[in-house]
């Protein structure tokens, strides 16, 4: 199935199931709050190393995502997490989501308010685990890994807890975060993550953006629109190309450190792919 939002999918679709897809004000704020109210209880968190990163201007890397949709894992799986082994210290990476905003500083999410809760936890994993914008990605990308391989499981509160024990995030500040109806909380990072996506044309998941160019698409199981490949090898080429370019020979494109594998078990994620 594709994942992309259009003029055509919002007038049908939403007409015959605007009770799942587009809540009434409130209704996606109550949803988080039956799942995740906030709660005294507190995941196991185990910590994460950090590897050393390479001083100079890094190359923005973004995707942009349904957290429901099974490109968005493939996305993650297949080409974001083995290229991030390489070059994670050459990168500001950067995952935003697609839905569409609406009245009452509401969410609509094409797969409905559970993928809604399934972005807003995505958002604030990366939140509160890591003070620094744009946060490294090693510390929250195995919790967003797990959240994409069970993504069906969106958003069973086991599930969820799972992913965050095994993965170093403190459920209790995640439950809190997605709880938050703020101007600082999970909502309102949401709505702020879809505007972006809307701004730079972005409605396909995935849509995966190098240097504020669109690089490739994942659509419908297949690539598209990739010019220079669509391998994670083409993308590790690619960005150590910009790299260089930006900061000249004298950088040392090897010193990233341990990889991000070294942060994730081997029997939880398939590098390879299915």
């Amino acid at each position: 199935m594709s994942c992309r939002t259009a003029i055509i999918f919002v007038s049908v679709v939403v007409i015959l199931f605007t009770s799942r897809i587009n809540p009434p004000p409130g209704a996606l704020a109550y949803y988080v709050i039956r799942h995740y109210p906030p709660s005294p209880s507190v995941g196991k968190q185990q910590p994460l190393g950090a590897p050393s990163f390479t001083a100079g201007t890094k190359v923005p890397l973004e995707i942009h995502i349904m957290s429901k949709c099974p490109d968005a894992e493939d996305c993650l799986e297949l080409l974001i997490a083995p290229a991030l082994e390489e070059i994670e210290p050459l990168v500001d990476f950067q995952m935003s989501f697609i839905g569409r905003p609406t009245a009452g500083d509401g969410i609509s999410c094409m797969h409905g308010p559970s993928e809604c809760l399934g972005n807003v936890l995505h958002l604030c994993a990366a939140e509160i685990n890591t003070p620094p914008s744009p946060p490294p990605a090693h510390t929250y990308l195995p919790f967003s890994l797990c959240l994409e391989r069970g993504y069906g499981n969106i958003p069973d509160r086991e599930f969820v807890e799972g992913c965050a024990d095994k993965n170093g995030i403190d459920f209790q500040k995640l439950n809190e975060c997605a709880s938050d109806m703020g101007p600082n909380g999970g909502l309102s990072m949401l709505r702020k993550s879809v505007e972006r996506s809307k701004l730079l044309d972005a409605e396909t998941s995935c849509t995966v953006r190098v240097d504020g160019r669109r690089w490739c698409v994942r659509d419908g199981g297949r690539w598209k629109d990739c010019d220079g490949g669509s391998g994670f090898e083409d993308l590790v080429r690619d960005i150590k190309k910009i790299y260089k370019e930006k900061n000249g020979d004298h950088e040392k494109l090897r010193g990233k450190g341990k990889k991000l594998s070294e942060w994730i078990e081997s029997e939880r994620i398939i590098w390879t792919g299915h």
